[in-house]
């Protein structure tokens, strides 16, 4: 099974052949090199002061006094977390959810993951020094080594993300991969990662990129007809096409593809907030709004799989 579903890192296609270690998201429109604040030398945003009575005691316990989340997150990691003009992205949003629903406020620590040191990098400098709650972005197994180092657990996941066929071409909705291969349709995928190989088992005529983002790109100019992405790519075709819906056609059987999960991440020892966390995002999912804060974003909602 793959995990972290793909690290701002990711945007290359070495990185992408790595999904099972990396965190976030493939592509962002936010450009780190055009960002002052990054060009600047400021890395991590910092959270405001906890007092000191609440310095020592569990996270929930001085969340829950506070009134305040905090959590830490890649800016430049779209469609998961993301600071342009304002903090947005799926998991900022769910986030937000579940603080306005106990009548808390949702604070932010950006770490730049794709710095020297990854991962390992953006755990111990925030979340195991206390900066944050939570870690967002991130997925199910894959990085055991790096969280145990880290002292960090993962949360029960919160939703599926799967390979899917997709395409701006509505008629080609409910097609099945042998229907597609039939018609000779030309498909779009990332080199060196599970969708190119795929492809090859198929035989299907296909086209490689070094981003999801950038098959999605080719499709709209007529290079192929169909992307074979994570479905959580779709944010991509929705940002960058507002006006092309992008449909999915076929989702890819668990057995042909490597998928993952969605989750966050709090210190090993915060039980208390982990279950937490995961009981109200599995109250949210129960009434559709995680659904809908999927949807926005022009990604389909899969329950998490084992």
């Amino acid at each position: 099974m793959i995990s972290l579903p793909a690290l701002r890192a990711c945007a290359s296609a070495f990185a992408l052949l790595t999904a099972a270690v990396c965190a976030h998201a493939q592509t962002t429109t936010a450009d780190p090199f055009k960002d002052p604040r990054y060009m600047s030398g400021h890395r991590d945003i910092a959270p405001s002061a906890i007092p000191e009575e609440l310095q020592d005691v569990d996270a929930l316990t001085r969340v829950s006094a506070m009134k305040r989340i905090i959590a830490c997150g890649d800016p430049y990691a779209f469609p998961y977390t993301e600071i342009t003009d304002v903090a947005r992205g799926f998991d900022v949003d769910l986030l937000r959810a579940v603080a306005e629903s106990e009548g808390w406020n949702a604070e932010f620590v950006w770490v730049n993951t794709a710095n020297r040191g990854g991962m390992n990098r953006a755990f111990r400098t925030t979340i195991r020094k206390g900066l944050c709650d939570v870690f967002l972005g991130l997925g199910t197994g894959g990085m055991d080594d790096i969280l145990k180092k880290s002292k960090l657990e993962l949360m029960a996941p919160t939703f599926g993300v799967h390979y899917v066929f997709a395409s701006f071409d509505a008629s080609l909705k409910g097609q099945s991969v042998e229907q597609l291969k039939a018609r000779k349709l030309k498909a779009g995928a990332t080199y060196f990662t599970p969708s190119e190989n795929m492809l090859e088992r198929y035989g299907i005529a296909h086209e490689t990129f070094p981003q999801a983002r950038r098959a999605i790109a080719a499709m709209n100019e007529g290079q192929v007809d169909v992307v074979l992405i994570p479905s959580t790519s779709m944010a991509d075709a929705k940002r960058d096409f507002p006006d092309r819906p992008l449909h999915v056609i076929e989702t890819v059987a668990p057995q042909d593809a490597l998928q993952w999960n969605n989750t966050w991440a709090t210190q090993a020892k915060e039980t208390e907030l982990r279950t937490f966390l995961a009981e109200r995002i599995a109250r949210l999912t129960a009434e559709g709004k995680l659904q809908a804060i999927l949807a926005r974003y022009g990604i389909p909602y899969f329950p998490p799989t084992n």
